[in-house]
């Protein structure tokens, strides 16, 4: 319940402080619904205020530097949010459609599982980066997309790997008697938990994606 209370405060706040990039508004309500009530400081610290955006005008037209006048953590945080959002959106969508047609993998129901989520959080968080990288540049559709596809697949798979171990742990583990079922409040909270070690798995391959260039801080 906190989350969605999280993620209707900030789409309340959103509609009065639209955001720079505008797929950051996106990114904030998906974050507000694992982060809870973890997501309101952090929105107010890292995404209300309108005056962190720098626009130059560049010879290939409008450059949109989201990240000049930030420290690098809140860049890189901010990135890792954006990573995350595309994650969250494809196991919501992914459980759910699970849970009404199951897919099995090698006769395991829950490899099945994963590996759905796997393919849309790539799709939807690839999806998230291009429609980045647009904005911020003016380059052409096929490079936006190589570029979003280069700098979101390895941050989007460390995220679902952390999310995955902590689930693994959840279902082999904590409950291993009693499987959860994805109807419950039980296996949401463990899946909002999956989100915060998908969070700090993936923290550090932002840094480098950022570092290397690959990657642009939003």
């Amino acid at each position: 319940m906190g989350g969605i209370f999280t993620s209707l405060i900030l789409t309340i706040s959103l509609f009065r402080n639209r955001q720079p990039m505008k797929i950051m508004n996106a990114v904030w309500i998906l974050t507000g619904l694992w982060a809870s009530f973890a997501a309101i400081p952090a929105y107010f610290r890292l995404g209300y205020r309108k005056d962190r955006m720098v626009i130059g005008i560049g010879n290939n037209g409008m450059n949109m530097d989201m990240n000049e006048s930030r420290p690098q953590w809140h860049s890189v945080t901010l990135s890792t949010l954006h990573c995350g959002a595309g994650c969250v959106l494809a196991d919501i969508i992914g459980e759910w459609f699970t849970y009404f047609i199951p897919v099995s993998i090698g006769g395991s129901v829950l490899i099945g599982n994963w590996l759905l989520d796997f393919i849309l959080a790539l799709i939807i968080g690839i999806y998230f980066q291009y429609f980045a990288i647009r904005q911020m540049e003016k380059i052409s559709a096929r490079k936006a997309f190589i570029k979003a596809a280069k700098a979101d697949t390895l941050s989007l798979t460390a995220w679902q790997i952390g999310m995955y171990t902590w689930m693994a742990i959840t279902h082999f583990v904590i409950f291993s008697g009693t499987p959860l079922t994805k109807t419950s409040w039980t296996f949401w909270f463990m899946m909002q938990l999956a989100m915060f070690v998908g969070f700090f798995t993936s923290y550090p391959m932002n840094i480098l994606l950022i570092k290397a260039g690959i990657k642009k801080g939003m």
